[in-house]
């Protein structure tokens, strides 16, 4: 190969290796949290009564499995039992990531599953 046959070749493959390199970059920052990792399942989160404030602490993992547990659509109002009282009234502290968008997207798995199993 040409000298300047290679350099062009050389530049192109170091483009390409940067570009690669920085499109993995900004993935990994801003994708969200993978949902299935063991890491991610095993996190815990704090869970705070929002009838007597009292809080506990509980996995993710934990979390999930209840509301999968639950027949048909979670209503995103009724929380998890309470340890103590036995009602549905413990959310997540940090609602809208933990609670919210966890019942969505369980909601959503739910209702792909019904419709599969309706064919």
């Amino acid at each position: 190969m040409a000298e300047g046959t290679q350099s062009k070749v050389t530049i192109a493959l170091a483009s390409v290796a940067i570009l690669l390199g920085g499109w993995l970059l900004v993935r990994s920052v801003f994708s969200g949290p993978d949902v299935g990792s063991v890491d991610y399942l095993q996190s815990d989160l704090t869970i705070k009564d929002s009838e007597t404030g009292e809080e506990w602490e509980m996995s993710r993992g934990k979390l999930e499995q209840e509301l999968y547990s639950r027949s048909g659509d979670i209503n995103p109002q009724e929380g998890l039992p309470n340890p103590t009282t036995g009602k549905p009234t413990g959310f997540p502290t940090n609602r809208a990531r933990d609670w919210d968008a966890v019942v969505e997207r369980i909601n959503a798995e739910k209702a792909r599953l019904r419709e599969k199993r309706s064919k």
